[in-house]
């Protein structure tokens, strides 16, 4: 895409998105919450386990689209022996999941111990 053509795409976004509405107090209560509703506290097994057998079963990548990232991450590769980009996303990327995801990233370790990796 063009640049024009992705300011038209995203500004079309942009300017459809809609302010968030205010969450009441009452409808966030105990009673208001369906037995679907997700919740922060909880971890779906069923997805867990669908996700961890994909995670197993397949090579899975993770990208990000970043100039500043991508620039910083080549200069190093360029200027360090054997420097690895992927290894060094990847410890940072962990250390974010048990800093803000503690619970989560417990779980999949978990998740992995029963798949024996």
């Amino acid at each position: 895409m063009t640049g024009d053509l992705m300011d038209k795409v995203f500004g079309d976004i942009k300017s459809k998105k809609k302010e968030p509405e205010a969450i009441s107090k009452d409808s966030l209560s105990s009673n208001a919450l369906s037995d679907d509703t997700l919740s922060l506290n909880e971890i779906d097994l069923k997805v867990m386990e669908e996700v961890i057998e994909g995670a197993t079963s397949k090579r899975r990548m993770i990208g990000v689209w970043d100039p500043e990232i991508a620039a910083a991450m080549q200069y190093l590769k360029s200027t360090k022996p054997r420097y690895s980009i992927s290894e060094s996303a990847a410890g940072w990327i962990k250390e974010g999941l048990e800093r803000d995801h503690p619970e989560l990233i417990k779980k999949v370790r978990e998740g992995l111990k029963d798949h024996n990796l």
